[in-house]
């Protein structure tokens, strides 16, 4: 198996296990790039910006907080894993609301891929009321840029969240 360096830490985290057919661990591996890479890497958690999956443009600070080992929802994490997805979920959460979202929902869905990944979801001013949270994203105005765009404000957004 290949080892990832991201930051001081190694990918997979000693014990720990990549699910080659898994989305969020090849996210986590470097096998499926991220934009700017992973904002937060470390023993129990890795945290990226969305990349674009089915389309060209991401919606600009869209991001994942994941535990590290395979796992599928919290009901699995160690008390340690927990409480570093939860940090990581805050830390997360006020950056971008320093950057300027009016407001950040938080969800897990796990209908399609088996291993936990918690949704940050910044709602930008000028998002008309009526566009419900989990289409914030969807609406045409939206604000989406590319993969290198979203790549170059990860890289801001880390340095800010220091």
């Amino acid at each position: 198996m290949n080892t990832v360096v991201w930051f001081d830490w190694e990918w997979p985290a000693p014990g720990g296990t990549i699910v080659s057919d898994c989305l969020v661990c090849r996210e986590g591996t470097g096998e499926t790039p991220v934009p700017g890479g992973p904002l937060q890497a470390d023993e129990l958690v890795v945290a990226f910006h969305v990349p674009p999956l089915t389309r060209d443009e991401v919606y600009l600070g869209y991001l994942m907080v994941t535990p590290r080992r395979h796992v599928a929802g919290f009901a699995g994490l160690e008390p340690d894993e927990a409480s570093a997805v939860g940090v990581a979920i805050s830390r997360w959460s006020a950056a971008l609301s320093r950057a300027g979202a009016e407001r950040v929902y938080v969800t897990t869905i796990g209908h399609g891929i088996d291993h936990l990944h918690v949704h940050l979801v910044p709602r930008w001013p000028g998002t008309p009321p009526e566009v419900a949270w989990h289409s914030v994203d969807e609406w045409p105005d939206a604000r989406r840029v590319s993969f290198a765009g979203a790549a170059t404000w990860v890289d801001q957004l880390r340095t800010s969240a220091t």
